[in-house]
């Protein structure tokens, strides 16, 4: 029962679950069905409705746009009618214009020709005008005739020509018969080349099938190559952009590259600025420094020699009460010269001694220098002595190499020895010859011809003086040979006595033999003598045409030079305007004269050199004719001799080649220094002698003495030099003249020690000339240092001087002097109640300012002052301006307006324009005025608003901050409508320049002096040229 149940239940359910399912996939397939039907009706709609829509859009567009092509239609009809109704507007005005117009010109015309017909009636009605009118018929028909002879020449040149196209026409047609019978003989060739087109069109058939198998397989090949040509293009293709991929990443990376190298060479050109501007700011300290322990040491200097003075007044002056005479008098007294070379002591007789209160304290500067000068001394002694051992071993190793070749010493002594003898005997027959001459013209010949005035008698005393003048030659020369003998053999000579014996027997042996062949041994001298001249003439050959070639190519490289800078000359011309370029041009052509100037006396130079050489060739030519004249004369009667006329005989003025130098004596020393430094005057040396006359005088003393290698000459010159110059400049030292001379003099001599020194840094500007003339013995590198020293300490002095006289005008020509009439006529209104110094007429103005500052540049130029040491003078004068200026300002109220503000710019602008009129705008000059000038801007800039304030903060970087806020609390208002500054503006001030790192200082340093440099400036002098004048009293010097 159970399991009939259970299949009963199984079977019911199973039923009732595909009942279930059945149901549900009917379900599903309706509401697919729906689904579906539902989609394809809408869409029916939906279609329905879009075509509705988009025919209503059509039709409407469509309207749209017809009616916007109708307007358009409309727009440009009537811009047409418009065009065409302006232009018969406006062609109808110009017509009427015209119209106008020319009536008016025939009005005038007809008037003109009125006037002109009645002048031609009265001008016809008078005879000159039947004259006037005769002759130009007359011209007319002369004219005419020599038309009708120019045309008959025309028609004689044409029948030329007609006649030679004849002669050109019959050998054309003889031509073109030649080629017509060639022609006939090519047609019977071409009947007989008939016969052969048969079998040739046969050959053409059998072409024609090789051709058509040709072009088929050309047609296979060329498949196969389009199909390659494809797949090559393809494969290109890809290359190509491959190529473009690698090329962009390349040049990315070349991109990259260029970038990192820029900012690497900025980074490094920023570095090397920056190191470069350090460098020049320590030398400049270095220089600072250096000069400042020279003024030190040069005060001290002074301070020394005063007490010396004053000591030896304290000695001399006698004591009252009871005097007590010493036994002993005699001390030593030190005397320092300041060089870096020499420090020399001077025994000086007769004076006491002192108690040890009163003796002067030791000067450190001093001994510390005399103690560096003692451990250079030291040096020195040690390197001449390594030197001498080194020479030593040399000569010692030179002994032994001789001693090793006897034998090639001893064919050069046989050589001297036979020459030796050879002079001899030539010297000899010389003297024999001189003493038969003399006893023939003593006894032989009549008084007549033997007097004084006798042309025999002449020509026989010139071969009597070119015999003597031979004979001297030949002692020279034995002399010499004997000389050499002697040391060659002293330098032969063994250590053994046995070995010197044999070596000197066989010496004799080989000279005995020697004589005996005299012939081998004229034959050997023969050709060495031609050898030698061979060789000599090869030489010069050789010099004459490397020089010619060395020659060639200067000039080539001057052309090139030259052409270039006229290039750069022609643009830079062209960039300026009209002005400027008139005033290049003309500085262009004043430095081109100057050249060839320059040029042409080089080439006078040479030409006078060539005319001595020949004059020298004469004179020796001159000796052989007479030499020939008197062999004639001997066959000539005495009677005949004296009835021929005596020609007058022209006596040569021997010209000397001078070498630049200047003999003197020793002892005549003093009497140099005394006439050309103690006691010359500048004033009449500047304007009457070349510039820097006594610095060539003085070089060209020493070169001389250095010719001479005598090195106690050169030293007590160089060393009586400076202490005269010291002497100079302290006895008139507030002499500007005298100082600006002596500067310019020592810089001068200075520039010539560098220039002759035989250094190559040097000698690379000079001429050959110059060249020959450098110094040969001695080094005087020392002393161009201790001349360096001396020219600052002058500098220094100048600057001084310069202070001194400029000082008194300067307050009162740029401050207090009104430039600019009527704008401080108004005082400030803080000052109504007291006077000021505005309205007092102070003695200088800014016109005696520049008057002094024209009189110093015209000294210093006429003085021949170097270009460079001129422009740092002048800065330094600037600057002195500049700041006693600026300091005034700063402590005096009254000066602080807007109007001494615009004042103070025009002075500056005044010391500008003469900079730019001097050409000193590149000294630097304008840059120490800096700070005065944004002193003035600031006075006359607004001071209200914080964009006041921060342009007053970026334009005032030459002052302090200091400066700026006091200047500002001085500011005074010229009137009632403007205001003081106030207190809060130079708070913000203050707040923006808080960062600012500069000194605390109000005032500039008025006696501060810039590091002063002497840059190297050659002379193109040539030493030989200079002429002492007469005025200078140095007679007793002779040039050399």
């Amino acid at each position: 029962m159970r399991k009939a149940a259970i299949t009963m239940q199984r079977y019911v359910r199973g039923y009732q679950a595909r009942c279930y399912a059945k149901f549900l996939r009917r379900t599903k397939a309706a509401t697919i069905i729906q689904k579906y039907w539902r989609m394809y009706v809408v869409r029916r709609r939906y279609k329905i409705r879009r075509a509705a829509t988009i025919v209503l859009q059509s039709y409407l567009r469509g309207f749209l746009a017809r009616n916007r092509y109708r307007k358009i239609l409309r727009e440009h009809k009537a811009v047409i009618i418009q065009k065409r109704v302006r232009g018969w507007l406006a062609r109808t005005h110009y017509k009427r214009s015209m119209h106008a117009i020319i009536y008016l010109q025939c009005c005038f015309r007809r008037m003109m020709a009125k006037r002109e017909l009645k002048k031609l009636k009265i001008e016809a009605r008078s005879v000159e005008r039947y004259k006037k009118l005769h002759i130009g018929m007359e011209n007319k028909i002369m004219q005419l005739q020599r038309k009708v002879d120019e045309q008959n020449k025309d028609y004689k040149c044409l029948v030329e020509k007609l006649t030679n196209l004849e002669g050109i026409y019959n050998s054309e047609t003889e031509k073109l018969r030649s080629d017509l019978e060639r022609l006939q003989l090519s047609e019977e060739e071409a009947k007989v080349a008939t016969g052969r087109v048969l079998s040739l069109q046969e050959e053409i058939a059998k072409l024609r099938k090789d051709l058509e198998q040709t072009r088929s397989e050309k047609k296979c090949i060329e498949e196969h190559a389009d199909r390659y040509k494809q797949e090559t293009e393809q494969l290109v293709s890809n290359l190509k952009e491959e190529n473009t991929l690698l090329k962009q990443e390349k040049e990315a990376l070349n991109h990259r590259i260029v970038q990192q190298a820029k900012e690497m060479t900025e980074t490094m050109e920023k570095k090397l600025v920056e190191e470069t501007k350090q460098l020049e700011l320590d030398l400049n300290d270095e220089r600072l420094r250096y000069q400042n322990l020279l003024n030190e040491f040069s005060r001290l200097e002074e301070r020394y020699d005063d007490l010396k003075e004053e000591m030896t007044l304290m000695v001399h002056v006698p004591k009252p009460g009871h005097k007590r005479t010493d036994s002993t008098h005699s001390s030593n007294e030190s005397e320092y010269i300041f060089s870096s070379e020499i420090a020399e002591m001077e025994d000086i007789p007769s004076r006491t001694e002192e108690p040890s209160e009163k003796k002067v304290p030791l000067d450190m500067s001093l001994f510390l220098k005399l103690q560096k000068r003692v451990t250079e001394l030291e040096q020195e002694k040690q390197v001449m002595q390594d030197e001498l051992d080194r020479k030593e071993e040399q000569v010692l190793r030179s002994k032994a190499k001789e001693e090793e070749r006897p034998q090639i010493r001893g064919a050069e002594l046989e050589y001297e020895s036979l020459k030796r003898q050879e002079l001899e005997s030539e010297n000899k027959k010389l003297k024999n010859e001189l003493n038969e001459l003399r006893k023939a013209l003593s006894e032989k010949s009549a008084p007549e011809v033997t007097a004084p005035g006798a042309p025999a008698y002449r020509v026989l005393m010139e071969q009597l003086t070119s015999v003597s003048e031979e004979l001297d030659v030949r002692k020279e020369e034995v002399l010499i040979l004997r000389s050499q003998l002697v040391s060659q053999k002293e330098a032969i000579q063994p250590k053994d006595d046995k070995n010197t014996m044999t070596d000197s027997t066989i010496l004799l042996e080989d000279v005995q033999k020697m004589k005996d062949k005299g012939e081998i041994a004229q034959a050997y001298i023969g050709l060495k003598e031609t050898n030698r001249l061979l060789e000599s003439q090869l030489q010069s050959q050789k010099r004459s045409h490397e020089n010619e070639a060395e020659a060639l190519r200067g000039e080539i490289q001057s052309l090139k030079e030259e052409n270039n800078r006229q290039q750069q000359l022609l643009a830079q011309n062209l960039q300026l305007p009209p002005e400027a370029r008139i005033e290049a041009s003309l500085q262009h052509e004043i430095t081109r004269l100057t050249n060839e100037n320059l040029d042409l006396m080089e080439q006078l130079e040479k030409q006078d050199k060539t005319v001595r050489k020949l004059k020298k060739q004469l004179k020796v030519f001159a000796k052989k004719i007479g030499e020939l004249e008197v062999g004639q004369m001997e066959n000539i009667s005495p009677g005949q001799i004296i009835d021929e006329p005596i020609r007058p005989v022209n006596i040569p003025r021997k010209e000397k080649d001078f070498q630049g130098m200047l003999e003197y004596k020793k002892e005549d020393e003093q009497k140099l220094v005394k006439n050309l430094i103690l006691e010359l005057k500048p004033r009449g040396v500047a304007v009457n002698l070349i510039p820097g006359l006594p610095a060539y005088i003085l070089f060209m003393c020493v070169r001389h003495a250095d010719y001479l290698n005598d090195d106690q000459k050169v030293r007590s010159l160089l060393t009586s030099t400076i202490n005269s110059i010291k002497k100079v400049l302290k006895k008139r030292g507030d002499d500007f003249e005298t100082v600006s001379f002596w500067l310019s003099n020592t810089c001068r001599f200075l520039h010539c020690l560098k220039q002759y020194s035989g250094e190559e840094g040097f000698m690379k500007h000079n001429t050959s000339r110059q060249n020959e003339h450098c110094l040969t013995n001695f080094d005087l590198a020392e002393y161009r240092q201790v001349l360096s020293d001396l020219a600052i300490q002058i500098y220094q002095q100048l600057v001084r001087v310069l202070e001194n006289i400029l000082q008194p005008m300067i307050v009162s020509g740029m401050l207090e002097h009104e430039t600019i009439q009527g704008v401080s006529g108004v005082k400030p209104t803080g000052l109504r109640k007291r006077t000021s110094s505005i309205a007092d007429e102070g003695t200088y103005t800014l016109d005696s300012i520049l008057r002094q500052l024209n009189s110093f540049h015209s000294v210093m130029c006429q003085h021949g002052m170097d270009p460079e040491l001129i422009k740092q003078v002048v800065k330094q004068m600037f600057y002195i301006i500049g700041a006693i200026t600026l300091n005034n300002l700063l402590l005096r109220k009254d000066m602080c307006s807007w109007s001494k503000g615009m004042q103070i710019r025009y002075n500056v602008s005044q010391l500008e324009e003469w900079l730019r009129d001097k050409n000193l705008m590149n000294s630097g000059a304008k840059e120490t005025l800096e700070p005065l000038i944004q002193a003035a801007q600031l006075l006359q800039v607004k001071k209200k608003t914080d964009d006041d304030a921060e342009a007053i903060c970026s334009m005032c970087n030459a002052l302090t901050t200091a400066q700026i806020v006091k200047v500002l609390n001085l500011y005074t208002p010229v009137n009632e409508f403007e205001e003081r500054v106030s207190v809060s503006f130079i708070r913000t001030i203050q707040m923006r320049l808080r960062d600012r790192k500069d000194s605390p200082q109000l005032l500039m340093d008025a006696k501060h002096i810039f590091p002063v440099t002497f840059p190297f400036n050659p002379s193109s002098l040539a030493l030989e040229t200079i002429q002492i004048p007469a005025s200078l009293g140095l007679g007793f010097i002779s040039r050399v």
